[in-house]
């Protein structure tokens, strides 16, 4: 029993740690964020991997635990969910509510899978067990080894898309027409600037990029649209490549447009190091929002630009 929990245990944190990203531009990042990511992973593991044991012994009062492990994860959620949201006046550019929801719902279902992959975990072994009549030793290491296959399963059925699955990113020219009014590509009224010197710096440092939906699909279009979404582009652009803007400058706050034309996205960024591939990059790895999903559902079957379609 306890080598069988001790494996069960082991796989459920090995599940919950390899969906964890280091990257310090993500979350969870710093050390105490971290630990307490593992913690809640051993939490979860265990009760997971006690579950099967308490059933067997029809101890059914132990499944109560579970509910008061799901209160705890809500809580979790909740708890993070608050913490970002407090530190929203503090960014340069804000992550927006879509983008939190989006990281304090993830915390909580990686908790859950940590339950899940413990419980698949001893369930095979007391399977193969007492149902296949395999040796103590072989039945660990099946229940191991699919654990830990399910969990790298598991991993990679939860990798959500990015912007670059749905759309191209190409660089487009910043200009200003009449004098004050920007334009982005081809797409002017983007904000009236009057002061030479912003202008001057858009010019200069300025990276202006579109996001194109690819295949002129409208339920790409659709995601590109939601206002959540848009808002996480800008954020992870801000993540990633910085942004050369202090807080009392709202000129260059970055604003993504619509151009109706194209039915694509276009931006204006001043990052602090006026590398247009990088920026490239951090558009097209910024995550796609299960909120912004769901639109344009009607026109599925019609491309964008063409002859008769909406």
């Amino acid at each position: 029993m306890d080598r069988a929990f001790f494996t069960a245990l082991i796989v459920g944190m090995f599940s919950r740690i390899i969906m964890i990203n280091l990257d310090q531009k993500q979350h969870p990042t710093q050390p105490n964020i971290l630990l307490s990511q593992m913690v809640l992973a051993f939490v979860s593991s265990s009760l997971g991997a006690l579950l099967v044991p308490a059933l067997i012994k029809r101890s059914y009062t132990s499944i109560t635990f579970l509910s008061l492990a799901a209160e705890q994860f809500r809580k979790v959620r909740e708890n993070r969910r608050n913490v970002l949201q407090n530190l929203e006046d503090t960014q340069l550019i804000k992550r927006g509510s879509a983008f939190i929801e989006e990281i304090a719902r993830t915390y909580e279902t990686r908790n859950y899978i940590c339950i899940v992959m413990s419980y698949f975990t001893i369930g095979i072994y007391y399977i193969a067990l007492l149902e296949f009549k395999i040796d103590r030793n072989m039945s660990l290491i099946i229940s191991a080894a699919l654990g830990v296959i399910l969990s790298l399963i598991i991993k990679k059925l939860l990798t959500r898309q990015s912007i670059g699955d749905i759309a191209d990113v190409v660089p487009v020219d910043i200009s200003f027409v009449d004098n004050s009014i920007m334009q982005v590509g081809d797409l002017k009224g983007i904000t009236n600037l009057g002061l030479q010197s912003d202008r001057d710096r858009y010019l200069k440092r300025g990276v202006g990029i579109e996001i194109i939906p690819k295949d002129k699909n409208y339920i790409n279009a659709g995601i590109l649209f939601d206002a959540g979404q848009r808002q996480a582009i800008v954020y992870n652009i801000y993540s990633r490549v910085g942004l050369l803007r202090d807080s009392n400058e709202p000129a260059f706050v970055p604003l993504p447009r619509r151009n109706p034309k194209k039915e694509s996205i276009v931006i204006a960024y001043i990052p602090i190091e006026k590398d247009v591939d990088k920026v490239i990059e951090a558009v097209k790895s910024c995550p796609i929002l299960s909120t912004s999903r769901g639109k344009y559902i009607s026109l599925k079957n019609y491309k964008i630009g063409q002859k008769g379609s909406a």
